[in-house]
């Protein structure tokens, strides 16, 4: 979501929007987190890939194989 589109649904969305989108933010920044991790150690070469991508999806089960994936990709992409 743009900073423009946020502070527009922050000033004139529902109140229900607004928290939903805090926790999905909230949410989102733990995944970063866990994925940065997990890149790290993949870059350390202490783990493989394919254990990473496993400890993602056993961190967060809700999440599809592709989603881990995803999470997985964007780790790598934020520590580099």
């Amino acid at each position: 979501m743009s900073l423009l589109a946020a502070l527009w649904r922050a000033i004139f969305g529902r109140p229900d929007e607004l928290i939903e989108t805090q926790v999905s933010d909230a949410r989102q920044r733990t995944v970063d987190v866990f994925a940065c991790e997990q890149a790290d150690l993949v870059r350390d070469q202490k783990v493989t890939e394919k254990q990473a991508l496993t400890a993602i999806a056993e961190h967060f089960p809700e999440m599809t194989a592709d989603e881990a994936a995803h999470a997985f990709a964007r780790g790598m992409f934020l520590t580099r």
